[in-house]
């Protein structure tokens, strides 16, 4: 854009904007995550961050109403100067309101109880079920009666639409791929509790604006979205609450499926349970994460096991590697990109049950004799920071349980996560260790070199997100929760 052409278009969106301002609008929304909803006294998610920055291009008063979505859709239907959003826009309601967007796409479907028999291949088959769970109003409702759907059971809240579905007061329940994943955590709900059977419609979400309003106002906050959509900031606000396919298609960049698929070498060790080998075979709930990003890039590329300070080493130094799982510490910010977190883990102290040693603090464990510790692990590295001169360190992190269980060092440093693995590996039940100083919560991540491409890295974070939204992180670490994030 020339600068003659940037000069104009702020004029244009200025002027629009004024007559925007002149209004007394009244902004409406539901509270839906992850879209638009409410948390500490403040609205977050998708759109409502977006339309929260439009309003503040605009100069408008930064004031959202909470609002029921019939109630909302009735006032925007019936009186002037009512924005509500997030709507499906549908030929139905294509006359009824003016429209800004698209913000979001949302594709719609049922979803049944994980335990539930039912198989769903068609509209036809959904309509012999006993009962459907609706959200009054809402746009998936309007669809499934406009199809001749009789069964549908209708509430005013998704939360209760969850519950009848787990109780087995419904069947199904007719909702979205973004709500199936988000409505379920806002209740400490697992995601994997339900399963989508069949798909049947996508919409394409917008801010709607009552048609009473003067078309003016509409462009002035479709001016400021485009210019949002322009500067990246669209994208910078939206990315973190939706999956991928939830991004209108015109801020996701083109060359990304193409240049993301950049060959990557990836490095794990042998530390149980996150990533180990049995049987010649790559276990553990971390290597399973990491190869569904590779699924989903999709990138053939195997994961090799390496002892941990030799790919730490190639990480540093090599193009293109990722390494896992690396715990993120200070000292290490500057070294890589990250993505993630994969976990998290408290590491310890660790001693023989029978030992009686008094080690209340960090000063207590200097004074120990002997530590030990991984080499060039992150919690070596850690206490070598915090001026350590007694650490012994080690290849075979299996090997200190050893030398712990047999005298020759004192205390060995690890991990809830990773310890009871560990100790059994070394042939000795955890129950004949115990925990004496927990020091340090910490984040496991994939590391990347420095010289891998942005657009790579943040691919790989936009996956990880996905895996975490759709409930497949929760089935790999669905037996180390007590752990991890």
């Amino acid at each position: 854009m020339t600068k003659r052409l940037f000069i104009i278009f702020v004029m244009v969106a200025l002027c629009l904007g004024n007559e925007a301002n002149a209004r007394q609008l009244r902004i409406l929304a539901e509270n839906i995550a992850p879209v638009n909803f409410v948390k500490d006294g403040k609205w977050q998610g998708a759109t409502a961050e977006v339309v929260m920055e439009i309003m503040r291009r605009l100069g408008l008063p930064n004031t959202i109403e909470e609002i029921p979505w019939a109630r909302g859709y009735k006032m925007a239907l019936e009186q002037p100067d009512i924005i509500l959003f997030s709507m499906a826009r549908t030929p139905e309601r294509e006359e009824r309101f003016h429209w800004v967007g698209p913000v979001c796409v949302f594709r719609s479907g049922f979803y049944a109880r994980k335990d539930s028999n039912l198989v769903i291949r068609s509209l036809d088959d959904a309509r012999k079920v006993g009962r459907i769970g609706t959200y009054r109003d809402d746009v998936r409702e309007d669809y499934l009666v406009k199809k001749g759907f009789i069964n549908l059971d209708s509430t005013n809240s998704n939360w209760s639409n969850l519950r009848k579905l787990l109780d087995g007061r419904i069947d199904l329940w007719a909702t979205s791929n973004i709500e199936a994943a988000s409505v379920p955590g806002q209740h400490d709900i697992a995601p994997a509790a339900i399963r989508h059977v069949y798909s049947f419609q996508k919409f394409v979400l917008y801010i709607a604006i009552s048609r009473q309003t003067p078309k003016a106002v509409a462009r002035a906050w479709q001016s400021q979205l485009n210019a949002m959509k322009a500067d990246g900031s669209f994208l910078a606000l939206s990315r973190p609450w939706l999956p991928s396919d939830s991004l209108p298609e015109e801020v996701v960049r083109p060359s990304r499926p193409e240049n993301v698929r950049a060959s990557i070498a990836v490095y794990t060790e042998n530390a149980p349970p996150g990533n180990y080998i049995e049987d010649g075979q790559l276990k553990g709930p971390a290597v399973r994460v990491v190869q569904e990003i590779l699924r989903r890039l999709p990138l053939d590329t195997t994961i090799e096991l390496v002892p941990w300070a030799r790919g730490y080493h190639m990480a540093l130094t090599r193009p293109n590697v990722a390494l896992f799982s690396t715990s993120r510490l200070p000292q290490r910010e500057k070294l890589f990109k990250w993505v993630g977190p994969l976990y998290t883990q408290r590491w310890g102290f660790y001693a023989r049950k029978a030992a009686d040693l008094p080690v209340q603090t960090i000063a207590d464990a200097k004074a120990v004799a002997r530590i030990g510790t991984y080499h060039e692990d992150a919690k070596e590295q850690y206490l070598q920071s915090l001026g350590f001169t007694n650490l012994v360190s080690t290849n075979n992190n299996i090997g200190n349980v050893r030398h712990l269980m047999e005298g020759r060092i004192d205390l060995w440093v690890s991990s809830d996560f990773n310890m009871p693995n560990i100790v059994r590996y070394a042939g000795y039940d955890p129950r004949q260790l115990k925990l004496v100083l927990s020091f340090k919560t910490i984040g496991n991540y994939i590391a990347f070199s420095l010289t891998t491409p942005d657009h790579v890295v943040a691919r790989w974070q936009e996956l990880l997100d996905d895996i975490r939204r759709d409930g497949t992180w929760h089935k790999h670490f669905a037996d180390y929760l007590s752990v991890a994030p």
